[in-house]
């Protein structure tokens, strides 16, 4: 019974993460070029709470991504809590 409430609240917790990902991604292909203060919040907002989790992978993607024209930590993280999610469940 407490296993189960708290499977779902780790579920519900990686689901939202993943939502918030998803929007500090999209965001941040607009924030330097849009003058919408709001834009620029809800990224700022957003980025405090994925990147210390992105900032480890950026670090242990560097030395393969020096070539590399854009960010892929964010679909390394993805996977992460995709695997994660399943092992819950």
């Amino acid at each position: 019974m407490i296993a189960d409430l708290i499977s779902i609240v780790l579920q519900q917790t990686i689901r939202l993460f993943y939502l918030v990902l998803i929007v500090n991604v999209l965001l941040s292909w607009f924030v330097q070029s849009t003058p919408n203060m709001a834009v620029r919040d809800i990224y700022l907002w957003t980025s405090r709470i994925v990147d210390p989790l992105l900032d480890p992978i950026r670090r242990l993607l560097r030395p393969y991504a020096s070539g590399m024209p854009f960010d892929i930590s964010p679909l390394v993280l993805m996977m992460l809590l995709n695997f994660l999610g399943r092992i819950i469940r």
